[in-house]
């Protein structure tokens, strides 16, 4: 009795393993295949798309922040007060290393 149903046993599990065994064959075989070729045309498709999407709002971008610079007179008065605020810094640091006129206040 124990014979018998060790043999059933074993049976059936080599009867899976074949029928998993021959799944797998087929699946790589008659599968695996057109499925990749779908995926990877799936995939080239996409990124035209997408590539296109990026390239207009990086054009879009670019002409925003072109726009929004500021006309040459605010350029102007703004790199003259740069100027201006550091030449004040340059001497006031000047002042105090050599020793020069103390303000009476």
């Amino acid at each position: 009795m124990w014979m018998q149903l060790l043999f059933a046993l074993a049976t059936a599990a080599l009867s899976s393993l074949f029928t998993l065994g021959l799944a797998w064959w087929f699946f790589d075989r008659h599968v695996k295949g057109p499925l990749q070729d779908h995926i990877d045309q799936q995939i080239d498709e996409a990124i035209e798309e997408l590539g296109a999407t990026i390239e207009q709002r990086v054009r879009q971008g670019v002409r925003a922040g072109v726009a929004s610079i500021p006309s040459t007179e605010v350029l102007a008065d703004t790199t003259r007060n740069v100027a201006r605020t550091g030449a004040d810094l340059v001497g006031l640091g000047l002042a105090t290393l050599l020793g020069g006129p103390k303000d009476r206040r």
